[in-house]
């Protein structure tokens, strides 16, 4: 056989092992060095192969999929900083804790670091991004080499999923002639019966030692409260935790990105409630127990901060302390639905409960109902807001739906607004670092795994940041719906100091502005064009390019005809909203004054 029919024999045993284990989707874009790998994968049948222009929107794409899906995605990638643009998905797989398999082809050693094209240090490129990195050695296709590079695929596969969920990063130097027209010899290294050539199951934990602690914790309690945040996969902790709190009559301050806020003791307006400082003095429990990552809220968490003496209660099971203003006293490595499942059919939690212990839910779930009131006061039944947008979709959306939803003010609504139902839809979000970056294709990957309709709901800015990813519904024929907040610009800095001191960052005009010549930035303060960064983009023109429908609206009633529209359609489609950055501001203000003069009558 030639060095590149060994290759191809040795990548192909390789991708085998990779579908034997469980991987079902990869992800590729284009290149020279990288075509031995990419045409590997996309020959393996049991993989669907997901083909892009931009490699950080495979990454992104790759994320959104193995986020859907719970399973590894592959990524494969030419040399040079194609590589790098895989960076910022890796690190929001770290972050999030969700697993990929990063396959980079790279020139070999003797073209590295001497003037060699396409040629830069991606020797543990991503850092600690990722749980592991390899330099993968290709050479003759022995038998000892077959044997050897399929276990290499199942230590791989199966390390993104073990412990804490991440991404595997494995470099391939290639060398030329990296296309052959030798037909492959018959492999016959693989495992009898279609099995993994290794299966790695989870490393198993006594569990019976933190279950009598937690169980021993909660039956003292009589004002206890259940926070459970970002929980994005698909287990059963948000039906868990709303029976548990539910039976120990507990309030559940449950983010979306939870699936657990539901049930009769989900408290669904918490974040304007915490937000009044009389109530969130006096609704102090004797117990918090945490689950999944900590929510959203800024109001929640300096609450959680704020609670000195009391005990809280971290279900950790994969390490990812949660905790950053140190206050979790018990860190406990238990599966949370598996230990709230527990609790529940034991009682504990619900006992010997006197009058005041009676009203604790009581005094939450009426706080909530008037909170609930003050808002509808404020939003109104027919203007369309970017708060009124979030209420709707989480009345409108039906469960079989997903929502992944964009960093910044988008997220921050839907927690705000979000209603408690007993069928969620599930919402998911690129919340691990929290960035903006890539919320276009990781959506499209959310869609590829075609569990019903997937909404994006998308800020402009946003949305431009990733516009590229839009290339995923013509090439991929892929359907998402993207509800598109056009505020012009980062609504969320409006929020914040930074535009406050607006006046302060105005600068003097020059001499030439003085006499009359234009300003180079067009009369905008410093703020606006540095900070808030409008785009100015006409968007129908954006999806008349990529080939999407699009409509603006600008009522309720619109709104919801549109986005009936949209899930009726064949292909995807935007539905815009326009909003004023100011006015959203104002609006915001007018609930949370709402809901605390309701709090206080």
């Amino acid at each position: 056989m030639t060095p590149t029919t060994d290759t191809y024999t040795l990548l192909r045993a390789f991708v085998d092992e990779l579908a034997r284990c469980g991987m079902r989707a990869a992800c590729t874009s284009p290149g020279s060095r990288s075509a031995p790998l990419v045409l590997t994968l996309a020959r393996e049948q049991r993989l669907r192969c997901f083909s892009h222009v931009d490699e950080r929107c495979a990454g992104f794409f790759a994320l959104g999929l193995g986020k859907a899906s719970g399973l590894p995605v592959a990524v494969a990638c030419t040399s040079g900083t194609a590589a790098a643009e895989l960076l910022p998905a890796a690190i929001e797989a770290h972050e999030a804790r969700v697993p990929l398999l990063l396959l980079t082809a790279d020139r070999p050693p003797e073209l590295r670091e001497n003037g060699g094209g396409q040629a830069i240090d991606q020797l543990k490129l991503f850092g600690g991004a990722v749980k592991w990195f390899f330099e993968v050695g290709l050479h003759e296709a022995s038998a000892e080499q077959l044997r050897w590079i399929r276990t290499l695929a199942c230590r791989a596969y199966w390390t993104t999923l073990e412990g804490r969920p991440g991404a595997v990063h494995l470099n391939f130097p290639l060398r030329e002639p990296l296309v052959g027209e030798e037909e492959l010899p018959r492999d016959d290294s693989a495992r009898g019966g279609g099995r993994p050539y290794v299966r790695r199951g989870p490393i198993p934990v006594s569990a019976r030692e933190p279950a009598a602690t937690l169980r021993e914790i909660a039956s003292r309690s009589v004002r206890g409260v259940v926070v459970a945040g970002r929980h994005e996969r698909r287990t059963p902790l948000g039906g868990a935790a709303a029976a548990f709190a539910n039976s120990a009559g507990w309030p559940l301050l449950a983010d979306p990105l939870s699936g657990a806020r539901r049930g009769r003791s989900a408290i669904a307006h918490y974040d304007a409630l915490l937000r009044e400082p009389s109530f969130a003095a006096t609704a102090v429990p004797d117990l918090v127990l945490r689950v999944g990552d900590l929510p959203v809220s800024k109001p929640l968490r300096s609450w959680l901060a704020g609670l000195d003496g009391v005990r809280q209660v971290a279900l950790d099971p994969e390490g990812a302390w949660q905790d950053p203003d140190s206050v979790v006293s018990d860190s406990l490595a238990l599966d949370p639905a598996e230990a709230l499942a527990d609790l529940t059919a034991t009682g504990e939690g619900s006992g010997r409960r006197g009058t005041a212990e009676e009203d604790w839910l009581a005094t939450w779930r009426s706080a909530d109902e008037l909170a609930a009131q003050a808002i509808i006061g404020v939003l109104g039944d027919g203007e369309l807001s970017e708060p009124a947008v979030a209420t709707e979709l989480g009345v409108l959306l039906p469960e079989q739906a997903t929502l992944f939803v964009a960093s910044s003010m988008p997220v921050r609504d839907i927690e705000t607004f979000w209603p408690a139902r007993e069928d969620p839809p599930r919402v998911l979000c690129n919340r691990g670092a929290n960035g903006i970056d890539g919320t276009v294709s990781a959506a499209f990957g959310a869609a590829a795994d075609g569990d019903g309709p997937v909404v994006l709901l998308i800020g402009d800015v946003a949305f431009a940041h990733d516009i590229g990813g839009l290339l995923a519904a013509r090439r991929l024929g892929l359907k998402l719906t993207i509800v598109l907040l056009d505020n012009g610009g980062g609504g969320i800095f409006d929020f914040l100091a930074v535009s406050r001191a607006s006046m302060a960052l105005a600068r003097e005009p020059s001499e030439a502005e003085a006499g009359g010549e234009e300003r180079a930035d067009g009369g905008e303060d410093i703020y606006t064009r540095h900070v808030a960064t409008p785009t100015g983009l006409d968007f129908s023109r954006a999806a008349a390019l990529y080939g999407l429908s699009h409509e603006r609206v600008s009522d309720i009633s619109a709104f919801r005809a549109a986005l009936e529209r949209a899930f009726a359609r064949e292909i995807s489609s935007i539905v815009e909203v326009r909003s004023a950055r100011a006015a959203n501001v104002e609006l915001h203000g007018a609930v949370w004054a709402a809901v605390s003069r309701a709090l206080s009558r």
